[in-house]
C-alpha cells in the first residue's frame, strides 16, 4: 500500500485535504442536515440498550456522543490525527468510550459487539474493501446484533452511491433489514443479524 492509499478506497490525500484548512470540513456541528440526520440516526436504533459498539470513522465525535448514552462500551475511530485528537477532546468525560487512530475497514476491536454504526463510510468501499468489511462485520457482530448504514444520496465522486449501500447489504443473506427510512438527501437502513449465524473462522 503506497503512502497515499487507503483500505477504504479513497486515497488519504482527499480526507487530508479535507482537513487541513478546516476543522469541520462537513460541518458536523453546525449544518441542519447532519444535526437532523443525528437525530433520525438515534431514534433508529431499535433497542434501547448495548453492550458494545463500534463506530468507524467517528470524525469529531458528534454521533459518537449520542451514541455513547446508549452503550455500555463504544469504540470509535478515524485515521485523520487532527480529528481523531478532537474526537478524543470532546468525549474525555465519557468512560465508556474508547477514541482510537485505526482505518476502515481494515481494524476491528478485538472480541465482539452488538452494534455497528456505518455514517456516511460505507460509500468510500471499492470492491476489495467492501469485502473486508463485510468479513470483519460477520466476525465482529453478535448473532441478534444491528448495523446501522446512513448515508448522503446526492452526487459524489466516491467509489459508491449512497443508494447502492442498502442494496449491498440487502444482499448479505445473514442479514434482516428492519428499518428502511429514505429521505431526499440521506437514506438509512437498520439491519439485523440472523440469531443462528455462524462467524467465519478467524485465521
Amino acid at each position: 500500500m503506497t503512502a497515499d492509499e487507503h483500505p477504504s478506497g479513497m486515497p488519504r490525500s482527499y480526507f487530508d485535504s479535507m482537513y487541513r484548512d478546516e476543522p469541520d470540513p462537513w460541518d458536523f456541528d453546525t449544518a441542519w442536515y447532519e444535526r437532523r440526520k443525528r437525530d433520525i440516526t438515534m431514534a433508529l436504533l431499535p433497542d434501547e440498550r448495548y453492550r458494545r459498539a463500534l463506530e468507524p470513522g467517528c470524525a469529531n465525535g458528534a454521533l459518537t456522543e449520542r451514541l455513547a448514552a446508549r452503550c455500555d462500551a463504544l469504540v470509535a475511530f478515524d485515521f485523520v490525527d487532527d480529528v481523531v485528537q478532537r474526537a478524543r477532546q470532546r468525549l474525555a468525560g465519557r468512560t465508556n468510550v474508547e477514541v482510537r487512530q485505526e482505518s476502515f475497514p481494515t481494524y476491528w476491536p478485538p472480541d465482539t459487539g452488538d452494534l455497528v454504526v456505518w455514517s456516511e463510510i460505507a460509500y468510500y468501499l471499492d470492491v476489495h474493501g467492501a469485502r473486508k468489511a463485510i468479513e470483519g462485520l460477520n466476525e465482529w457482530l453478535d448473532p441478534n446484533g444491528v448495523v446501522v448504514a446512513v448515508h448522503y444520496t446526492g452526487a459524489t465522486n466516491y467509489p459508491r452511491t449512497g443508494r447502492a449501500i442498502s442494496t449491498w447489504l440487502d444482499r448479505i443473506h445473514w442479514l434482516d433489514r428492519v428499518v428502511t427510512v429514505t429521505e431526499q438527501q440521506f437514506e438509512a437502513g437498520v439491519w439485523r443479524k440472523h440469531p443462528r449465524s455462524v462467524r467465519a473462522v478467524r485465521r
